[in-house]
């Protein structure tokens, strides 16, 4: 084969100049007997062409070139497609360079959306139901190009003995009648809302666009101006200047990061709120808190609210199932860690306490309203190894692990689940921002490690995986200590990414004996932002009603 990169730079000359009508803004397309060669803006701009052209001519081979691709550091992604020739990507200034070819022709949304899935971390949403995606869907269906594996055109015979799809993603314009299906999922460009067996349903969050990441969990906290000008959303103020004529595409969020808050003189329409609210952003006429707490707890509330009532995921119903596994060896932490695990909002939890080597009544479980299992295991066995034996017990599709003497608040697992959801991430956890070190009867908040990034590091109390990345990473590791440790590196050695969220909603307490961990008290006293007396009490982490 000649050079790709010399072939990708002739082969870039012959690409027309300027937008093509109909397309995502920012893409270039030139099409060939059995290739296209694509250019575009970013990872945005790509996944919208992907759902849009489903049903185009069949091809074996895509040229890409991406003019900005900020990929967590280190990784890249798998295209999940097969009869795969061959794969090739290449860092190209800010963008990137790739081409993939495969041996038989192929519609060509599968091999943008095999592209895509190379280009940038993200889950599935569908969580054992198969999307299939029909032709003629408009831009904001987008947001479901990590489902693209399967499309059908109205000219596809039905098969006789295997129902065709579990959910149609299609267009009103496009008769699919003849498909089988479970469910029917209707995107239009011109209705606002998305069907989903005839129900209709606000989607205003793209996860993979709409998203805050970046945000941070410190001050100074400036504000812009938000207003309406002419039918788009304009956004100025402290060196940010954006005009969104339709949804706040990728470089707006971006933009967006140096803001903590919007400032209205009139309500801004639901679309465009919902949107910026999933940034981390506040969103309001006036009122705007001064204190960093305060902030962080209003902008949490707003981004999960959110992300859970306009993403995909809340219109398919499918979020996924998640198991707890607390393990513990101590008495004495028994009915702290009931409280804990009996707060949790989540709806779809199930959790599986391991008595690690103690004897306890389990009448002392009654709180927990959540299905529960306790599993008895001797005490002889490693840590890690209790760890692995209850994640054997786990019927959820993702699984946590959590402390017996931490503090967690309601909505700990949400917070997970939905940063799993718009990061992509193998492995999720939080900051470990928040710390009760008994010693001195203190609480420290202490934002050492950023938050809302692809990091290397989270809390070992709040990791959560799929079970089948866990699976497929051999488990646990069977051991005493470092256990945490363990699985982080066990991520990072095979290529997944590991994304760390704020810290809100978990109190690490930090007691003189007990702890796998090495670093002493002192430690978590240094480097603080602020210190509150005692161990602080708000209900976010579950410390007052």
């Amino acid at each position: 084969m000649s050079n790709p990169l010399a072939l990708a730079r002739a082969q870039a000359k012959q690409i027309k100049r300027g937008p093509v009508p109909g397309l995502p803004e920012g893409i270039t397309l030139k099409i060939k007997p059995t290739m296209w060669l694509v250019k575009g803006d970013n990872i945005d701009s790509l996944s919208q062409l992907a759902v849009m052209i489903v049903g185009g001519p069949e091809i074996t081979r895509i040229d890409v070139r991406l003019k900005s691709w900020t990929p967590p550091k280190g990784w890249a992604g798998a295209p999940k497609l097969s009869g795969i020739k061959s794969l090739w990507l290449h860092g190209h200034g800010d963008g990137i360079l790739l081409e993939l070819v495969t041996v038989e022709k192929t519609d060509p949304a599968l091999l943008i959306g095999a592209a895509v899935r190379v280009l940038q971390p993200m889950v599935s949403s569908g969580f054992g139901s198969m999307l299939t995606f029909g032709p003629g869907l408009p831009k904001s269906a987008a947001s479901l190009v990590a489902d693209l594996n399967d499309v059908v055109t109205p000219t596809e015979q039905a098969h006789a003995h295997l129902r065709r799809c579990d959910t149609l993603v299609t267009s009103s314009q496009v008769s699919l009648d003849s498909i089988d299906r479970v469910r029917t999922v209707v995107i239009d460009e011109d209705r606002p809302t998305w069907l989903v067996d005839g129900v209709e349903h606000e989607v205003f969050v793209n996860p993979l666009v709409h998203r805050p990441i970046g945000r941070r969990s410190v001050g100074p906290w400036p504000l812009g101006i938000g207003s309406v000008q002419g039918g788009a959303l304009v956004v100025e103020g402290s060196g940010v200047l954006i005009k969104a004529d339709g949804d706040l595409s990728e470089s707006d969020v971006v933009a967006l990061r140096s803001l903590a808050g919007v400032q209205t003189l009139l309500e801004l329409p639901a679309r465009w709120r919902a949107q910026l609210e999933a940034c981390g952003l506040l969103v309001r006429a006036s009122e705007f808190p001064v204190d960093d707490m305060d902030w962080l707890v209003q902008s949490v509330h707003t981004r999960r609210h959110a992300l859970r009532a306009y993403s995909p995921v809340a219109a398919l119903n499918a979020w996924p199932t998640v198991s707890v596994v607390l393990a513990t060896h101590r008495e004495r932490f028994i009915d702290h860690a009931v409280a804990q695990l009996a707060r949790l909002a989540y709806p779809n939890l199930q959790i599986i306490v391991g008595l690690h080597g103690v004897e306890v009544d389990e009448s002392r479980f009654a709180p927990i309203a959540h299905d529960l299992k306790v599993v008895r295991m001797s005490n002889d066995i490693p840590f890690g190894t209790a760890l692995q034996q209850l994640s054997q017990h786990a019927e959820g599709q993702l699984i946590t692990k959590m402390d017996d003497d931490d503090f967690y608040g309601p909505e700990h697992v949400w917070d997970l689940v939905l940063a799993r959801m718009y990061s992509g991430a193998t492995l999720v956890g939080k900051a470990l921002d928040w710390i009760h070190v008994e010693s001195a009867n203190t609480t420290a908040f202490r934002p050492e490690y950023v938050a809302e990034t692809y990091a290397p590091f989270i809390a070992g109390g709040t990791m959560l995986i799929s079970r089948a990345d866990l699976d497929a990473l051999g488990g646990w590791r069977p051991v005493a200590k470092s256990v945490d440790r363990a699985l982080i590196e066990r991520v990072q050695h095979t290529g997944g990414s590991i994304y760390r969220t704020h810290g809100l909603g978990y109190l690490y307490e930090r007691r003189g004996e007990g702890h796998t961990a090495t670093p002493n008290e002192d430690h978590f006293l240094t480097k603080t932002t602020r210190t509150y007396e005692g161990r602080i009490e708000h209900e976010v982490f579950g410390t007052r009603a």
